[in-house]
């Protein structure tokens, strides 16, 4: 199969999973040019290298703190630093070859990256329109931890052309505050004398693996998409260590073996300065799947049980896009769900390897249905046009 049949499954009980391959042209992914040196058809990736590392203890405790400290500086940082405004920076008016050179292609990228998340959201509350009155509403979840879906829909809806509501979780004026139970609120309009009542379209928008723009406050999570300051600190002793692994980690002719055999000197207290500033970040890390802070693991667990709720009702449907099952939590979770014969679960793989990685994960599964395009990548733009239909959605209106 090639698309996924909305006609028949938009009155049901609908949920997202979207992962890191979604903001790919926006933000760099886990993927590493360095090959595993037991496979080297493979690529290793961070959370590969991470887990190795973590196998092997004490004597490579160097380099593990320096992975990080790459991890941070390569893929935290920008997506903390993001906004929607960053995407149109204007490159020099006197280039003229937008093909070749790599700064056009780069802003070109962006461009379309988010221009995709505008027609995905724009396309789900299309969908939700077309379902019975109090019911339009669906669950988007995602294990990004950037701001793509928010920021990209404050712009939808300030554009005022599609009306809908987007529950992150929060709740509060001056200081929002994140509550599971908020993903049970509901919003409705009712006429001036309260003779008729709708629902607005609401996608509720759960970070699986927290967000930049979360926030320790006490005993609390506090949402704030204009506060970026991270304050992680990257000693300047490390500097030229982080150098060497970063070279390794980003030569397609290197091995794990040369990672390994580099001789990384940090003393303890650089290690220590960067790991305590680096555990206060509201993530999940690419290996064990745990926060640090005791308040943000609380929500973690909140939400996977929040996941696996939606996935046992009857009825429901889950979408997953670009997102690679990496988790074990979370493809155990959807594993156990599938024992509900009334779930639907469309997984999109990004190409033919990745559909033989699926087809070990779930292939014993009839309610589960695979979706690849042959010898081609299944890209966000081809999702929105040739799996989630957005174009027919819009025909329909």
């Amino acid at each position: 199969m090639a698309s996924i049949p909305l006609n028949e499954i938009y009155q049901q009980k609908l949920n997202f999973l979207i992962g890191a391959g979604a903001s790919s042209g926006l933000f760099p992914t886990l993927w590493l040019p360095i090959k595993d040196s037991g496979d080297e058809t493979n690529n290793e990736t961070i959370e590969t290298i991470a887990t190795k590392l973590d196998q092997l203890g004490e004597p490579y405790k160097n380099h593990h703190a320096l992975l990080f400290m790459y991890y941070y500086e390569n893929i935290i940082e920008p997506v903390c630093k993001f906004q929607l405004s960053d995407v149109h920076i204007p490159h020099d008016e006197e280039c003229t070859n937008d093909d070749q050179c790599k700064v056009c292609k780069k802003i070109k990228l962006r461009k379309e990256t988010i221009e995709n998340y505008e027609v995905f959201i724009d396309s789900i509350v299309r969908l939700l329109q077309q379902k019975n009155d109090f019911q339009r509403r669906c669950n988007l979840f995602t294990t990004n931890y950037d701001g793509c879906v928010p920021l990209v829909a404050d712009k939808l809806i300030k554009k005022g052309n599609l009306e809908f509501c987007i529950n992150d979780g929060s709740s509060g004026f001056l200081e929002r505050t994140l509550s599971a139970r908020n993903f049970n609120n509901y919003v409705c309009q009712s006429g001036v004398f309260g003779r008729n009542s709708s629902d607005i379209p609401q996608i509720n928008f759960i970070n699986l693996h927290g967000s930049a723009y979360w926030h320790k406050l006490k005993d609390t999570i506090k949402v704030d998409y204009n506060f970026l300051d991270t304050a992680v600190v990257i000693p300047e002793e490390a500097r030229d260590s982080l150098k060497q692994l970063s070279d390794i980690l980003n030569d397609k002719t290197k091995t794990t073996q040369d990672l390994l055999a580099l001789n990384l000197e940090l003393n303890k207290d650089i290690r220590t300065e960067f790991w305590e500033s680096y555990d206060k970040l509201p993530i999940v890390n690419p290996t064990k799947w745990k926060f640090h802070e005791t308040v943000f693991e609380e929500h973690y667990y909140q939400m996977l049980r929040l996941l696996s709720y939606r996935l046992e009702e009857q009825n429901s449907i889950l979408i997953s896009f670009a997102f690679s099952f990496a988790d074990e939590h979370i493809r155990n979770l959807i594993k156990r769900s599938l024992s509900n014969s009334k779930l639907q679960v469309f997984i999109c793989c990004f190409n033919d390897k990745e559909h033989d990685t699926m087809c070990g994960h779930f292939g014993g599964y009839k309610n589960v249905t695979l979706i690849k395009f042959d010898g081609k990548n299944l890209d966000f733009t081809k999702f929105n046009k040739e799996v989630f239909n957005a174009d027919l959605l819009r025909d329909d209106d």
